[in-house]
Formats: structure tokens, sequence, C-alpha cells
């Protein structure tokens, strides 16, 4: 079932895409081909090989969109990608002008994707490039991604609908059900990818091809978006790419984690699942300077989803309560072998007052996570009580 933030987001897409409509029905200056006079730009896509810039473009039909409410899809709805190149980004944007055929419309961006060779070269003149842009807002969703860029936009939504429909556009959907790596929107990730001690987390968007097919006389495998982990942007430089399973102690200390899984571990052996909602987590400074250390206090209720075997409910509370303390000195130790600061706790010594020429002195160890406090309550045994 869709959450009630999908069905918002769905009814925002459905919305812009008639109110585009609807430009065609007003008299004056407004005639019958206004739709038509521009192509609606809806992702874009940034490469960097050979010392140029690789700019793709993903473009869709936006009057194909609106009609696709209540009706079923026989066919693949329309989709174009452009590709250009130059030894700036402003120079692969105007490279691309000249076969566009019409005017660009920007202000329609929901997803912008780096990949690893523009994130090692360095984002801080892209990034400018595009924030100059007047037409373009600062509330697309950002990725990172391993993959062809190509092959990515290329990729369509199940039941022929558009890519609108995936998590390129609509990563909160999924994560609302299953939280792991929380999705980041542009004004987000300006608001702390330069800041002193600022970690921001691109999610790794890539291509799954064997979870799906499409069944039936012409059975094929069916290509689908998938979050597989994160590049993390420190002080405005790239630092390293962490897997999914790196970073499986985030979850608990980031903030907008709705729903996630613990598997119940005893002696090497899953036994079981417990879903817990909405776990909270504060992290505390203790002591100043070069002795400053960190606490993480979390709190979290859960219910038991499946178990092979009975057991107490002590039990089972001891036992997700040492996985979620081992989830988040795993994903931190991990942090540590790379240099990342995973849970951004130079850039909390920043906002408690630190100057940032004293954190640049300041050196994260493993010794600076000094407490991991987890409290964790069984609300419910379901079935198995």
């Amino acid at each position: 079932m869709m959450t009630g933030r999908g069905v918002n987001e769905l009814k925002q897409i459905r919305k812009l895409s008639i109110g585009i409509l609807l430009l065609v029905s007003l008299t004056g200056c407004w005639d019958e081909k206004e739709i038509g006079e521009h192509n609606y730009a809806t992702a874009i896509g940034i490469d960097y090989k050979e010392e140029k810039y690789l700019l793709y473009v993903q473009m869709l039909d936006f009057s194909n969109v609106a009609k696709q409410e209540g009706q079923k899809q026989s066919e693949e709805a329309p989709l174009y990608i452009g590709k250009s190149s130059g030894a700036t980004l402003q120079e692969a944007v105007n490279d691309l002008y000249k076969t566009s055929q019409q005017p660009f419309n920007w202000g329609q961006i929901g997803s912008i994707i780096y990949s690893e060779a523009v994130l090692k070269n360095g984002i801080e003149k892209v990034q400018q490039a595009i924030q100059r842009n007047g037409e373009f807002r600062y509330t697309p969703w950002m990725f990172g991604t391993r993959e062809s860029i190509d092959e990515l936009f290329g990729l369509t939504g199940f039941f022929h609908l558009p890519p609108l429909y995936t998590i390129m556009y609509q990563p909160e959907d999924i994560h609302g059900k299953y939280s792991y790596i929380k999705p980041l929107r542009m004004h987000k990730f300006i608001s702390i990818y330069k800041d002193p001690g600022g970690t921001a987390i691109l999610p790794s968007i890539s291509i799954d091809k064997s979870a799906w097919k499409k069944a039936g006389p012409e059975e094929k495998a069916k290509k689908t978006l998938k979050i597989n982990g994160g590049f993390q942007i420190n002080e405005g430089k790239y630092k390293d790419w962490m897997s999914y399973e790196e970073l499986t102690g985030l979850r608990w200390v980031e903030s907008k984690t709705e729903n996630t899984t613990v598997k119940l571990v005893d002696e090497g052996n899953i036994i079981g699942n417990v879903e817990i909602s909405s776990p909270s987590a504060k992290i505390k400074q203790v002591g100043e300077g070069d002795n400053a250390q960190f606490n993480i206090i979390i709190k979290a209720t859960g219910i038991l989803a499946d178990l092979k075997e009975e057991l107490p409910i002590e039990t089972i509370e001891k036992l997700v309560t040492k996985q979620i303390e081992e989830d988040v000195k795993t994903t931190y130790q991990k942090g540590m072998e790379k240099q990342i600061d995973i849970y951004n706790l130079k850039h909390r010594l920043f906002l408690n007052g630190m100057k940032p020429e004293e954190l640049k002195e300041y050196t994260l160890s493993e010794d600076s996570l000094n407490l991991i406090s987890v409290d964790f309550l069984l609300e419910s045994k379901g079935i198995y009580h």
C-alpha cells in the first residue's frame, strides 16, 4: 500500500502535469502549441571523462503523464535522453542546445545524479553552475552513482509507467516503508556539504537486474533502480563510497527513520526479525577541545515480525539492543577505516562553538565514540504472544 506521502507526491505530479496542460486553454498570448514549445527536462546526470563534463538530460512528455491517471498503459511512455559534453558544465549545456530543437524548461528537474568520476574531480564548480541557473529549484533529489547514467535514465517504472514513478523521483515512499539510507534534497545537501566538519551522504543509486522479471510468453528481466550505498562528501570534497551493509548503523542515528527491521541473531544464527518504527537518537558531547568525546543515546520500540523459536520478551529485547549497538559501532569503525566522519561528530563540535581552525586540529578516533546506549522496548510479540 502506498504511504500518505506517496499519495501526496503523486497528486503533486498530476497537478503539475495538469497545470501545464491548462496553459493551452488560456486565450491571448497562449495557444494550443504552447505545451509543445518547450522541452521539459526532468532529471540531469553529470559525468566526467577525459577532462570533459558529460551532461545527460532526461526528458518526459508531461501531457502523457497527465493522461495516465485512471488508464492502463499498453506501451512505454515516451522518454528521451540527451547527451552533450564540454570543458565546463555551461559549455555542455550550450552544446545540447544546438540539437534541442526547442527551448529547454529547467524548472521541473526532480533528480540530479553525479557520477563517482565527477565527485572525485570536485563538484564545487558543477554545483555552483547549477545554483546560478535561475530556473533551477532547490528541491531535486540528489544521488551519486557508479553506473552508466545513460542506462539509469533509460529505466522506467512498472506497467509502462514513466520514470516519475521510480525511486529516482519518489525515494521517500520506499524510505517510509524500509528506512535505511535517508533521501537527500539539494537544499539539504547545500546546507551541510561545505560546512566545517560537515559530511553529506549522497545516496548511491544503482541498477538491479535480477529481482524482477516480466512474466508471460516473452519473459524477460525487468531492470529496476536500487539504493546500494552512499557517497561521503566532507567539507566539499569527496571522501569515499560506503556500501549498504557498511551503513547499517546510520539508520539508528539520523533523523526521519520511519520503519526498519532488526535481525534477531543468537549464536550466529538468524532466528527472527523485529520491526521498529520511528527510533530516536541523541548525540551528546562529553568533554571539550581535544578531549571531546561523544555519547550516542538511542530509544526505540518495536514488534515481533517473525520468530523460529519461542523466546522470552526479555531475551528478544536483549538481542535487539545488542544488534543495534553493534550496527552503530560497526558503521562508525568502517567510517574510521576510510577517514569518514559518518555521524557528523565534528560538525556537531562546530555547531557547539568550536572554531573552524580548532576543528582542523581535532582528530576523530575510535575512542571519540565514548558510549552507545540503547533503550529498546518490545511492544508486542504479535501472533507469537
